[in-house]
This record gives C-alpha cells, structure tokens and sequence, in this order.
C-alpha cells in the first residue's frame, strides 16, 4: 500500500511538471504564432476605416468612437507601419489580460500563490485565450480592442479595490476610472453598460468608500476633459462631435438604433458545434477529476485529455492539422464547454464547501466575469453573443472564479492546467479559422506570399498575389495620372478606405463613406456638406459604376461639383476579386477636378443659400 502510494505521488509530481512544462511551452508557441502572421492580409473595408482613423483623427469634426485620438501617438511613434501596429496590439491586449488573470488567481486564492510555478503557469497560459479577440483576423488597432483593453483594465481596477484606504485600493481605484475613460473613447455604448455593471458590483460587494468613489470618478472624468479639449479645443465642440456622429450613425440605417441596443439575442450550435462543447467540456472535467484523484487510473485519465488537448494544438500551430469545419457562425461558443467544465468542477470536487467556500464578492466578480462580454458586445448591431466571443475570456474567468474553493484548500492551481490547455487549445482553433477564412479575404492568411507597400509610410505587407496587384496596379496607375500623396478624394465605392490608405489619399468626409446601407446616400451627402468648399473643390473622385455598395454621383451636384461634367477621367483599374466581400472584380474609375475655381464659387454659393 505504502509503494501504491509513493507511485501515485510520484505519478502526480510527474503530470503536474508535464503540464505546467506544455502550457507554457503552448502558451508562447500561440503568442509566437500569432505575432509572426500580423503582416499578412489586408481587408479593404474595416481596416481602412481603422487605419484612416488613426492615422489622420483630426481630419473629421465627429465621431461617436474616438478610438483614432488614443491611438495616434502609437501610429507616431511606430512611424505609421501597420505590422508594428498589429504586433502592439496583440502584445498590450495580452499583457492586459495577463495582468487580468494574475490578479484574479492570487485575489480568489491567496493560498495558492505557494505553489508559484502553477499559479505562473495558469496565468500567463490562460491569458493567451484573449486572442480569440481576433477570431475575424482584424489586427489593426480599433474600436473593438479599444474597448476590449479597456474592459480588461477596468476588471483588473475592481479585483484590486478594496472599501479599506491603502496603496492596492488607490491604484485599483485609478485604473478603474481609466477603464472607463477609455472605454468611453472606444464605444460609448458599452462605457455606459460597464458603468452601471461595475456600479452594481461595487455596491453588492460593499468596496464603496466616498474617497475611492471621488478618485475613480476623477481617474474618469480628467482624462475625458482633456481629451476633449485636445481633440477639439473644448467641451463644446466635443460634445457636438459626439451628438454629431450619434445622429449620423442613426442615420445611415446599419443598425445602431437606441431601439435596438436593448434587445435579447439567441444562438444555435450546429450539430459539430454542439459535440465540439460537449467533448470539450466532458474531456476537460475528467481530466481534472483525475489530476485530483491522485490515483494511478485517475492521472492516467488526465494525461489522456492533456494529449487530446496539446497534440491537435501542436497539430494546428504547425499546419499539420486541417481547419474544422460545419462548426457555424458560434464556434466561438466552444470556450463555453470549458466554463461548464469548471463550474462542475467546483461544484463536485469542491463538494459541500463549493456554496459556502465563495464570499459574497467571489460571486459578485464571477458575475461580472459572466456579463461581461456582453458588455463588450453592447451597441453593436451584429448577434451579441457571436460578438461576445472576442472577449470570450471573461467566460473562462467566471468559471475559474468558482473553483477558487478547490485552489484554495489544495494551495495550487495546478489541478486547473487540463482546464488552461483546453481552452488554449479552443483558441488556436478560432485563431486558425480565422486564418483560413480571413474577414472579406478571399484566400487563406498561410497561403498569401505576395509582399505589397501600403500607405504613405510604405508598410510592408503579405497579401495575395490578387490583392498586391489590385493595389500596386493602383498605386501605379493614379500616380501616372497625376495623383499625389496627400491629395483629399471623395471615395463613392461605398467601400474602399483600405485602398484610399494605400494610395495615400486624405479621405476626407468621413474615414470611411460607407455604401449599402438604407441611408448611405443621404449619410455621404451630410457629411460631405460639413466638408469645406475648399476641399471639395480640389478633392478628386473615386467611383465604381457596378459596385454594389456604390454611393450615387447626384449627390455631388448639391456640393456643387455635378459629375462628370467637372471632372476627367486619370486613371482607372479592375478591384482584385474578393475585395470588400465580393468575388467578382469590377471597375473603379479615379477623377480628377477639371474646374476647381468654378466649383469652389459654386459651392460657396449653394451654402450661402441654404444659410439663408
């Protein structure tokens, strides 16, 4: 009996090294990964919009999302190449999250920091699932990581708040208030859900104190006052840049109606999806069950779903492995199977000290954790639970939070490692979807293999041989008609921000005229009205006759430049296929004004008029 049981401590010591050694060997193979293809592919609409955002953010006198002002000193100071701007948003959205699960893990159970190689291990592990943030293959800074870091830092601030006055509830208090600035900067919609989430949880876990309340208002509103006066001068004008962008977005039809941000979402797995999280979450139970077994049978059980779950992501990460199909537009929902895992976990393992082993504020942060990314989804006119997924680590999270009761009475974390290795092994599956079905990218991210300069800055990006052509032939062929950097173009393709970026232009209006929506034509005509007659007049003109997301050349008329007649043709090109979402190449024609004089007398004249 007595050698049983040295052979099965034995045995424990054994799976416990090995897996500590395969989640952190896993961990940095999937950061490595990620960061190696942050210069491939390039998407013609969204990360136009991004990249003309934060390149140029005081182009434009309204904005419901100020994500462009937080992230133009970045684009300054890594001389505006793209792939450096990927690769600091990757590292900041992890490091963020790192920081999340730290806090977390030593915060639920202190004693658990004794064994300090799995409590490492689990953080650092668990934090790389963040990443299913780019489960669309959008790397380029935006509105979505923006509030996305935003909602990590905040978490951070309220783990470390406390009601009793010290330096951890000072700084938690802080970076609670910044969370909230700059989530107000990325979406004002889900600033206002976070504010009354984290509110709620203040008040039910009793950390009010009037001291930390006025610090975190502060933390809050000083940035947010001086934003405002750096983007606009002051508060004013920056509130009308706000009710500006607000009325616009209305506007437009996409779906960003008051009316619609309250609203109940459903999902529904596929078959395959359905398995996928069952698998996942029976797999991931058992093996935690036999890791704290502590029995021969039991480890060997564990070690059986460690492999089942190391070996696909290896697979996977190496290209060994095909892409998982049928799973559905919520494959994402996967990360679910390892949240039930661990709440059964808790509850079983945990047994009768599971309800009364959390304090009123572990189940208040696990309630958080649970809402929280529907907080992140909050205002976006896409399904919020399909939303949800990119901040999908807080699910992970709320899980973790219930087996603090098991972390605790065993003084390690390393009976979770099976949990942390599924859900690394969830997101290289969701990393690698994303890279064989890149957003509105007809080819595969690992098959791309043509290098193309983009933008004024001439970044350096792998694309299809399609794309590099459709941007190159571009580039080429607007600069043998007389184009120059820097020149302001109207873009009515309805959607080629990406291409404007590339070819240098100011796009001036708006950082994306988007078409195919309801009031496209009547969004472009406004926005285009703020735009002075100075630059309307000099402005040159990109059009796509059989776009299907064209914006109507009448509009042009009531600025005073009536198409075609003031302009002439300089150059024109057929779009790459796939470009935009579309397979069929097309024509885009670029112009150039014939009579800017004339139309900068005509222009001033209609606003005279209208002043009237």
């Amino acid at each position: 009996m007595a050698l049983s049981e040295k052979h099965d401590g034995a045995l424990a010591v054994s799976s416990r090294h090995a897996m500590i050694a395969l989640s952190s060997l896993t961990a940095m193979l999937i950061l490595a990964w990620v960061l190696k293809y942050s210069s491939y592919g390039i998407d013609f609409t969204d990360e136009g919009f991004y990249l003309a955002s934060i390149s140029n953010p005081f182009l434009y006198d309204f904005s419901v999302t100020q994500f462009g002002f937080v992230y133009h000193p970045l684009h300054l100071l890594l001389g505006g190449d793209i792939a450096a701007l990927r690769q600091a948003n990757i590292l900041a959205t992890f490091f963020l999250a790192w920081g999340l699960t730290h806090t977390l893990l030593g915060a639920i159970a202190p004693e658990a920091r004794a064994d300090g190689a799995a409590f490492h291990t689990v953080a650092v592990a668990l934090a790389t699932s963040v990443l299913v943030a780019f489960n669309l293959w959008l790397l380029t800074p935006s509105y979505q990581s923006l509030a996305l870091q935003s909602l990590l830092l905040t978490s951070i601030g309220l783990l470390m708040l406390e009601r009793e006055w010290h330096s951890r509830s000072f700084a938690g208090a802080v970076m609670t208030g910044m969370g909230g600035w700059l989530a107000f900067m990325a979406k004002p919609s889900t600033a206002a859900a976070l504010a009354a989430c984290a509110l709620l949880y203040i008040l039910a876990c009793k950390k009010m104190s009037p001291r930390l309340l006025a610090i975190m208002v502060a933390s809050a509103v000083i940035p947010l006052i001086l934003s405002a006066i750096a983007i606009d001068g002051s508060l004013w004008k920056f509130a009308e840049r706000l009710q500006l962008g607000l009325e616009y977005g209305q506007a437009i039809g996409g779906g960003h109606a008051f009316s619609k941000l309250l609203r109940i979402d459903t999902f529904a797995l596929t078959t395959k999806g359905t398995l996928l999280v069952l698998t996942v979450f029976a797999m991931a139970f058992l093996s935690v069950w036999g890791f704290l077994s502590g029995r021969t049978t039991g480890m060997a059980i564990s070690l059986i779903g460690v492999v089942g779950f190391s070996l696909p992501t290896a697979l996977i990460i190496f290209d060994q492995l095909p892409s998982v199909s049928g799973l559905g537009r919520f494959q994402g929902l996967s990360l679910l199977g390892v949240l039930c895992a661990a709440t059964l976990s808790g509850l079983m393992l945990g047994k009768q000290k599971f309800l009364g082993g959390l304090s009123a504020a572990q189940w208040g942060v696990a309630s958080l954790l649970l809402i929280t990314p529907h907080m992140y989804a909050f205002g976006t006119n896409r399904n919020y639970w399909e939303s949800g997924v990119q901040a999908g680590l807080f699910w992970l999270l709320s899980g973790f939070v219930l087996l603090g009761p098991v972390a605790r009475e065993r003084s390690t974390w390393a009976f979770a490692l099976p949990l942390v290795l599924a859900s690394q092994a969830l997101t290289v599956m969701l990393l690698q979807s994303a890279l064989e079905h890149p957003y509105r990218q007809p080819q595969s991210i690992r098959s791309q293999d043509a290098i193309v300069p983009i933008g004024p800055q001439k970044s350096q990006l792998t694309v299809s041989k399609d794309y590099a052509f459709y941007i190159s032939n571009a580039v080429l062929t607007a600069n043998g008609g007389g184009f120059v950097p820097g020149i302001p173009v109207i873009d009515l393709s309805g959607q080629s921000p990406t291409l404007l970026y590339a070819i240098g232009a100011k796009n001036i209006g708006a950082a994306w005229l988007i078409g195919g929506y309801p009031g496209s034509s009547k969004y472009a005509k406004a926005v285009l009205g703020r735009v002075s007659c100075e630059k309307i007049s000099e402005a040159w003109l990109l059009v796509e006759p059989t776009g299907p997301r064209s914006i109507p050349t009448d509009l042009l008329a009531d600025l005073g430049a009536a198409f075609p007649q003031n302009y002439q043709l300089a150059a024109s090109w057929n779009t790459a296929q796939g470009a935009g979402g579309y397979a069929t190449s097309r024509i885009q024609n670029l112009y150039r004004p014939k009579n800017p004089a004339g139309t900068l007398r005509l222009c001033n004249s209609l606003r005279e008029k209208a002043a009237e």
